[in-house]
């Protein structure tokens, strides 16, 4: 049986309990039940039907469902109540009565049925709300309604509701409620097949009021309803088998009397929706017409469903019902609307949307619905359609154009065969408009016609391709008026993905594509394009490689260019237009044998190459070289392998320019070489050819329509081309031809005031090295030529006596003579590069030189300066190379050199730029050198001046900058001295070459030394490369021995001392060069001291340390440089003479006034360590350090000077250690920086720190770390003692110092025991207060300080916190030692230091202890020594020492100490249970609850003690104490009872058990944690024997076990997850000893840890199914169980109490008998639907549903 379908009795009896005993038991109370059941149903459905008013969302739903659940349950019952409230209160709230409604629809809408009696009353129930507003629709409890009724109409009872419906229609006189139509309407959707059988009935009871209704919302609801049906009857129509008779034509008359109506007389309503409604019915009514009907009236009816459009009705509904009109009649007789098609086309015309919004679904809609029913009226009226598109293709309208446009598109993608014969016409109009058309939007209309004539492959004119590739370009100046710059964009992008697409799928335009694409290629116009062009080409020769033309000759072919170049706007379609000129061309004359001509292979090569040559259009460069890689049979077949290598390598290249431009020169070399070899006159030929083109390529744009890009980069390919091609061509007239071409293109590049003369070079560039590359082969006329261009832009153009009036300036002139000049100069440089040496040298005469310098010294222009000097460059070059084969010297270049190194380098430094050049040509004229001593060039002169010039630049860098100007001039310096400083290294090199001498030295070292000390960091960098190149090229070249070296070098101690101070510069880069200048200097006084090189031995120790200081050097780190100073001078010091020492001294404290003061403090740190060293000989400065060393200390400004007076002052420590210690003792706290780094290195001799450590230790040995309180203390801070504080802070500077490890080893046990008591009693210490003045800590302190109470106040001291400097102290002890694991420990908590009480320090004890037992091993002799060594301070009578002492012994029990060092532990924490302080008898009961986890032989000695001292502990309840005495008993217990074994604390279970439950409730949440763990310790400890006797223990201890059992089940859902941890533990262990196997189980599988690591329990779930099993398990102790979760229901928690209702109303469910509790636990579970946590109100409606419904 259903369990739907269940009585309301027997539901509360779980079917599980119907055993033989409960059977009787179940007969015995049915009558109680029957009785009682009714009643508490009924009141717990109204409290939750009053609680669907909360505020709560949450709660709402969760009423909702306890509803649903009820209803499920009990549904006639429920739904009895339900009803009865319903009609009890007939003023709910339309948001109550929409809940239940809505609780309703859940339950009928699933897919098991309610009972036909239940379903009955909710009929009842919907119909009433459905209809209970009369005149309004009501949708938020209307339309639950109706989707109940619908819902219940889906299942069997169908007719149920339809009759229901029906009779609910009132009288037959009454029009029915319009909500039971629109119900009827979506029944019949729902249910087709159940409501068709009633439809003509139906329709029978609505006839007759049809004319009479007047309200516009009932004849919504009727049309809608009809229109329904008549859907309905449609899809039954189309289902019902072959043969039977269809149920709409039992119809066909009602539906024709509701058709009249609702088109008669409803279709004139004004309400839109209303009209939109009808005009849907009548879609679907119309195709149920008698077919009489429906041919009969079809004339008269298309005139009048058009009617409609000029009304103000939805035009989309219109259309579907005339779309269902034509195809109804359509599909009857092929010709029934012959009278009515032409009005019909006019009118579809006019209802296609010209730009419809494709974000408006209905607007795209109405679009296709239009053009739909052009498609249904194709397949008979096809040529009058096409008769109408063609006349407003030829209107003057653009909205019509496009109108016809699109249905002319939608018929060519849907019917194309239809439509095919009369194309046609339409073809030849369309090649009209294409010409004339000027609107944006209908071009790209005509785009989409196009590419659907493509498609169909109904394209063979040349206009529509010419279209496509014409506006695939940008306009040069976009006319708005025709569209929108986004449209104009949609365009051009459109029309190349359009060419892309036609020349890659669309097989029958390849040969046409071809033909025409390749002459678009070779015309200005689409230069711009000739990226897509090419890709498109690409794609059409991979597929065909060959195409059917017939080569031009060279006249053809000549027209053909020039015809296209000057018609470009008709373009090579062949479509005849008017062009910019007003010239009509026609193509005609061009056609050979019928067949197009196209350019030759020659041409598209031709202009394929000078487009490769911009090599920023990487795409198009890369769409070229695949063009080409398929095109190569037109050139030459056998070209593949070669253009397949080649081009594959630009493609690799393509991003890298350099490398890209060289692999195009070297294909355009190979291939003409290649072809050359196979037909002689082709380079000739491809040279013309070349030149020809150069009118594609214009300097100065023309104002074209279209858009042009800038063109100087492929005409200088080109140039290039023709000259590299020239290389093949023995001509001399077309050699002189292409020569003067290039010459001709120079001079016309465009130079005037707008102009820069460095854009003008770099235009003229490829022009000077195309005449470069003809010089290879051609160089006597190249050289002519530039010789003619030479004298003419020499020549004086006036020598009249109007020359010498400066009033009157020829600039044109002038500027011809530059160009011409700029040419011939860097013309000039490229034939030096490029040609032959020897030929090319002699053709170097004094007219050319004197030209070149004639132009250099008259000449102030940057642009012409540096072409001369990198033409000089060039020459140089040559001569070097040629150096052997021709002795003879440049002649002037002495004069030369005097007029380059004249060039000033000044500020604002425009003239930096040519520096690099200038200094490279110093080091070729000195290479290249000469007999002649008139013409010698001195090299230091040149030096001098070019130090200057570099230097005087460099010292105008800055690091920080307050403009944007300076930023960028500061980049504009740098970048051009970076390239000029491996140029005067180079200059270097050659002068040190030249004469590698001593004096050779000093002079460089002489111009670079006040450079080297410059306070500019970049300067002191470039001078110290400089140097260091200078002793490398030294060292190289520098002769030992004989007759010209010198006997000794006398100044190693005067160059060390001037580079010392650069080793410690601030810059890393000065620091690592100069170490390096040290060491050469320090090889060549060994080199010269030895008379060999070989002496330098790699291998030496020396050099090892040299290299490990340039390794480290480059560090930022100050101590690690001054540390590597000290290296320094310790090689220093080893590796020069005696004879050197006072030289050096000297030098270096000269050094000391260096601007770098880093440099200083260097001096001074090597000039200490020097005098270390040396010390036996420089034994008279030492007093003089020892008498200034305390007034150095307070004057000195260098810290690191400071420091090595600090280390002359402990050097006098080391002989008077007492002294010195107690004097620096009494100095006033807190100690100044020159007393914490004497502290400091006093740690750098261990025997003198090891005599402190012991002094300081006796001193503090039973000494008070506080001062004693006098009077009564109140509640002032106690403050710390002077002398033990100040040792302390002594101890705080010497702690981390690492040489004293080895001494704090030794005495470790006292020190640490000293600083760990030390650290408690110093706890909430103020610092010390001094009773009198304190000594001033400096001679000028006193002068300076004065007070009118007659002391000088120490400021300092109080901000001292005496706790934080024990703290750090230890903490530095710890570190020293190496006890990383204890030292961190003080770094947990850092709150430490500023404790007011002992809580942070007792946290702390557990780490330290581990980290003891870690470091020194538990039972090792160190810890017994550590052990002993703290028990006296267990008596202390300080209190900070007592807690320090007893924390660590009862940290240290959980470690499992044994023996001796267990029983001193035990001993002391025994007598610390007496202390009269709480904390210490805490930290004593702490270390007892550990004694279970001792050894064998210790714990069983110590658990008595243990116990009795924790019993009494769960008892101490002492307020105000920082540790909670009863929590940490239950803690120790719990450990002691997981230890020890149960029959040594079974005697206690039971009473332990009970006194532990009242903290279950504990506020405290780690009080309740340790009471459930300690009773889960309990049941694990306990066994079950199996003993069933009443007064065993095990019984006694299961009474606790069932009372606790569901407590422990409700915490668990707290939301403290260490509640919830401890519960699941618990629960696991009651589990194992309640003798239910599955309950134990569940409990297992669900609450291990292991279930947590794989998903997090789900409570509200596992409570559920967990209480369910308890309940089947445990049956007869239901009510106890019930009976103990009573008082949580009135928990603080309120996940408790939530829980509780839940547990209760499930149990409920299992109770074998019902008495009088039952009603009162409703209720009271009731009360807590009010509860004020909304949680609980959602649980309690749960619990109720539970309580009620089927578990």
């Amino acid at each position: 049986m259903d369990q739907r379908q269940r009585s309301p009795s027997s539901s509360g009896v779980p079917s599980n309990a119907a055993s033989a005993t409960a059977a009787a038991t179940a007969a015995s109370t049915a009558a109680a039940q029957n009785a009682d059941k009714p009643t508490v149903l009924e009141g717990v459905m109204h409290n939750i039907f009053d609680s669907l008013t909360d505020k709560d969302e949450q709660v709402r739903q969760a009423m909702q469902q306890a509803i649903v659940k009820i209803l499920e349950t009990h549904p006639v019952r429920a739904t009895l109540i339900l009803t009865e409230y319903r009609a009890k209160n007939a003023k709910l709230s339309e948001q109550t009565v929409a809940m239940l409604l809505d609780c309703i629809h859940r339950v009928v809408r699933t897919e098991t049925p309610l009972p036909t009696a239940a379903n009955e009353k909710l009929i009842v129930l919907a119909l009433e709300e459905l209809t209970r507003s009369v005149d309004q629709h009501v949708p938020l409890i209307q339309n639950p309604a109706l989707h109940i009724l619908v819902a219940i109409g889906r299942g069997e009872d169908c007719s149920l509701v339809v009759e229901s419906l029906m009779g609910h229609c009132g009288p037959v006189g009454t029009v029915p409620h319009f909500m039971l139509m629109q119900c009827l309407g979506q029944l019949a959707m729902a249910n087709t097949v159940g409501v068709v059988p009633h439809i003509k009935a139906i329709l029978a009871r609505c006839q007759p009021h049809l004319g009479g209704i007047k309200q516009d919302h009932i004849k919504l609801a009727y049309a809608y309803a009809i229109g329904r049906f008549s859907e309905a009857l449609l899809e039954h129509g189309t289902n019902t088998p072959t043969g039977e008779t269809k149920a709409s034509a039992n119809c066909a008359t009602e539906i024709s009397v509701a058709y009249d109506v609702l088109f008669n007389q409803w279709l004139q309503s004004r309400e839109i929706k209303v009209c939109m409604e009808i005009l849907q019915a009548l879609s679907s009514m119309y195709p149920l017409l008698p077919t009489d009907r429906i041919l009969d009236q079809a004339p008269r009816l298309v005139p009048q469903i058009l009617a409609l459009y000029r009304r103000s009705v939805d035009r989309n509904a219109v259309t579907q019902f005339l779309c269902s009109v034509l195809k109804t009649n359509l599909s009857l007789h092929a010709h029934v609307l012959d009278g009515v098609i032409d009005p019909l086309i006019t009118n579809l015309f006019d209802l296609v949307c010209v730009y419809p919004d494709y974000e408006k679904p209905q607007t795209v809609k109405g679009h296709y619905e239009v053009l739909r029913c052009f498609h249904l009226l194709a397949g008979n009226y096809a040529g009058k359609i096409m008769d109408t598109l063609l006349i407003h293709l030829r209107n003057n309208s653009e909205r019509e154009r496009i109108k016809s446009l699109l249905i002319l598109t939608h018929l060519l993608n849907s019917c194309a065969v239809q439509i095919e014969s009369r194309l046609q016409s339409l073809i030849e109009c369309l090649k009209h408009l294409i010409l004339a058309e000027r609107s944006v939007k209908m071009k790209l209309t005509l785009l989409k016609t196009i590419v659907a004539l493509a498609q169909k492959s109904l394209i063979r004119d040349k206009e529509f391709v010419w279209f496509v590739v014409r506006h695939s370009c940008k306009y040069s100046k976009i006319n708005q008026e025709h569209g929108t710059l986004e449209e104009h964009a949609t365009l051009v992008v459109s029309c190349e993905n359009t060419l892309f697409m036609l020349a890659s799928t669309v097989g029958t335009l390849d040969e046409l594509l071809k033909r025409e694409l390749l002459n678009y290629f070779l015309l200005l116009d689409y230069t711009d394009i000739c990226g897509n062009l090419a890709k498109c080409l690409a794609s059409l020769f991979a597929k065909s490689p060959h195409i059917e033309y017939d080569i031009a000759s060279d006249e053809e072919q000549t027209t053909v260019e020039a015809a296209v170049g000057v018609g470009a706007g008709i373009g090579a379609a062949g479509a005849t237009a008017a062009t910019a000129a007003g010239v009509t061309e026609d193509r005609g004359g061009v056609i050979k044998r019928g067949k197009v001509i196209v350019p030759s292979a020659e041409s598209i090569y031709a202009r394929c190459l000078a487009l490769l040559g911009n090599q920023q259009c990487i795409k198009r460069a890369s769409n070229i070289l695949s063009f080409l890689k398929y095109y190569h049979p037109q050139v030459n077949p056998a070209l593949e392998e070669l253009w397949e290598r080649r081009i594959s390598d630009m493609l690799l290249h393509i991003n890298q320019p350099q490398a890209y431009l060289q692999q195009l020169h070297d294909f355009v070399l190979e291939t003409n070489e290649f072809l050359t070899a196979r037909d002689e006159h082709f380079a000739q030929r491809l040279a013309s050819k070349l030149s020809d083109q150069m009118y594609l390529y214009p300097m100065h744009l023309p104002h074209f329509e279209w858009q042009l890009p800038d063109l100087n980069a492929e005409r200088g390919m080109l140039l290039q081309a023709v000259a590299l091609t020239l290389c093949q061509v023995n001509d001399v007239a077309c050699i002189h031809t292409k020569i003067d071409l290039i010459v001709t293109t120079a001079r016309q590049e465009r130079l005037d005031k707008h102009v820069k003369h460095a854009d003008y070079e770099r235009r003229i560039e490829p022009c000077a090295r195309a005449l470069g590359y003809i010089s290879r082969q051609h160089l006597s006329h190249v050289i002519k030529k530039l010789s003619e261009l030479a004298q003419m832009g020499g020549r004086k153009h006036s020598t009249g006596f109007f020359s010498n009036l400066h009033f009157i300036k020829d600039t044109h002139k002038e500027l011809e003579n530059y160009k011409s000049n700029l040419l011939v100069v860097k013309a000039f440089g490229r034939i030096m590069d490029e040609a032959d040496p020897l030929q090319s040298l002699q053709h170097l005469d004094d007219a050319m030189l004197n030209f070149l310098m004639h132009q250099l010294a008259g000449h102030k222009d940057q642009t012409i300066m540096s072409a001369i000097l990198q033409t000089l460059l060039s020459i140089c070059n040559q001569l070097i190379v040629t150096k052997e084969q021709l002795p003879a010297p440049l002649k002037h270049r002495k004069q030369i050199m005097e007029t380059v190194f004249s060039i000033p380098i000044e500020s604002p430094f425009h003239d930096l730029p040519l520096l690099p050049t200038i200094l490279k040509l110093g080091t070729d004229f000195i290479r290249i050198g000469g007999s002649d001593s008139s013409e010698c060039v001195d090299g230091s002169v040149i030096f001098e001046i070019a130090c200057k010039n570099f230097f005087g630049c460099a010292k105008q860098l800055k690091m920080k900058f307050e403009s944007q100007e300076e930023d960028e001039h500061n980049s504009f310096l740098a970048k051009h001295l970076n390239e000029s400083l491996p140029q005067l290294n180079a200059l270097v090199r050659v002068i040190v070459e030249l004469d590698p001498s001593p004096s050779t030295l000093d002079l460089i070292i002489g111009i670079l030394e006040c450079w080297m000390r410059d306070k500019n960091s970049e300067v002191r960098i470039c001078a110290s490369h400089v140097l260091n190149n200078t002793l490398e090229v030294y060292i190289k070249s520098m002769k030992i021995g004989g007759c010209e070296a010198p006997s000794k070098f006398n100044q190693t101690g005067q160059m060390l001392g001037k580079i010392v101070p650069r080793c410690i510069d601030s810059n890393g880069t000065v620091r690592q060069v100069s170490v390096d200048i040290l060491q050469k200097t320090l090889e060549i006084a060994c080199i010269y001291e030895t008379l060999t090189i070989a002496s330098i031995d790699s291998s030496a120790e020396w050099l090892k340390e040299i290299e490990s200081i340039k390794e480290h050097i480059i560090t930022d780190e100050p101590k690690q440089i001054y540390n590597l100073a000290g290296d320094i001078a310790k090689i220093i010091a080893q590796r020069i003479s005696s004879f050197q020492y006072l030289q050096f001294c000297k030098t270096l404290l000269q050094s000391l006034r260096d601007p770098e003061q880093s440099s200083t403090i260097g001096a001074s740190v090597v000039l200490k360590f020097f005098i270390q060293q040396k010390g036996s000989e420089l034994f008279h400065a030492i007093p003089d350090l020892v008498k200034g060393s305390l007034v150095a200390l307070q004057l000195c400004d260098a810290p690191r000077a400071k420091s090595g007076v600090l280390k002359a002052l402990v050097a006098l420590t080391k002989h008077h250690p007492k002294l010195v210690c107690a004097e620096m003792l009494q100095q006033a706290l807190p100690y100044d920086e020159h007393l914490v780094e004497y502290w400091h290195l006093v740690c750098n001799d261990p025997e003198l720190t090891g005599l402190m450590l012991d002094n300081f230790l006796q001193l503090l040995s039973g000494a008070s770390l506080s001062e004693p309180l006098d009077g009564s203390p109140g509640d002032r801070q106690r403050l710390a003692s002077v002398p033990p504080f100040a040792i302390f802070c002594a101890l705080h500077e010497m702690m981390p110092c690492k040489d004293i490890h080895n001494q704090l080893e030794t005495r470790f046990a006292d020190m640490f025991c000293m600083l760990l008591t030390s650290l408690s009693s110093y706890t909430n210490l103020g610092p010390p207060m001094p009773a009198g003045g304190a000594a001033p800590s400096s001679p000028s302190q006193a002068s300076k300080s004065s007070s009118k109470f007659g002391f000088v106040p120490n400021k300092e001291l109080v901000k001292l916190n005496p706790c934080q400097i024990a703290l750090e102290t230890f903490q530095a002890f710890l570190n020293n030692l190496e006890m990383e694991q204890i030292a961190t420990v003080l770094t947990v908590n850092t709150q430490l230091a500023s404790s007011t009480d002992w809580h942070s320090y007792i946290e702390l004890l557990t780490p330290m202890a581990i980290g003891l037992s870690n470091q020194l091993q538990l039972n090792s002799p160190a810890m017994r020594q550590l052990v002993n060594a703290l028990s006296k301070y267990v008596a202390s009578p300080h209190d900070g020492q007592r807690v320090a002492a007893v924390g660590l012994y009862s940290r240290l029990v959980p470690l499992k100490p044994c023996g001796d060092l267990a029983a001193t532990i035990m001993l002391h924490l025994g007598a610390a249970l007496s202390d009269p302080i709480a904390v210490v008898r805490g930290l004593s009961l702490q270390g007892m609850g550990y004694v279970g986890q001792l050894g064998e032989h210790e714990a069983p000695r110590y658990s008595e003690l243990a116990i009795q001292a924790l019993l009494k502990g769960v008892d101490d309840t002492v307020g105000d104490c920082l540790i909670n005495i009863p929590l940490e008993s239950m803690r120790g217990l719990s450990r002691i009872l997981q230890a020890l074994p149960s029959d040594r604390v079974e005697p206690f279970h039971v009473s332990l058990a009970i006194r532990i439950r009242p903290f279950f409730g504990s506020y405290s949440m780690e009080m309740r944690e340790a009471a459930i763990i300690l009773f889960g310790d309990l049941c694990e400890s306990k066994h079950d024997d199996g003993s069933s006797s009443p007064t065993s223990s095990m019984e006694a201890l299961r009474e606790q076990l069932f009372a606790n059992l569901f407590p422990l089940l409700l915490h668990l859902s707290e939301s403290e997850s260490s509640i919830a941890s401890a519960c699941k533990g618990t629960l696991r262990r009651v589990c194992r000893l309640l003798r239910a196997v599955r309950v134990n189980e569940m409990a297992q599988q669900q609450l291990c840890p292991e279930a947590d690591a794989l998903h997090q329990l789900q409570y509200n779930g596992f409570v559920v199914e967990f209480v369910k099993v308890i309940a089947l398990e445990l049956t007869e102790h239901t009510q106890d169980f019930i009976d103990s979760c009573m008082p949580k229901l009135r928990s603080q928690w309120p996940e408790v109490r939530g829980s509780a209702a839940i547990v209760i109303g499930i149990l409920h469910n299992f109770l074998s008998e019902r008495n009088a509790q039952t009603e009162s636990v409703a209720n009271k579970i009731a009360v807590l639907l009010k509860d004020e946590q909304s949680t609980v109100r959602i649980r309690a409606a749960q619990a109720l549903g539970y309580f009620f419904g089927d578990i």
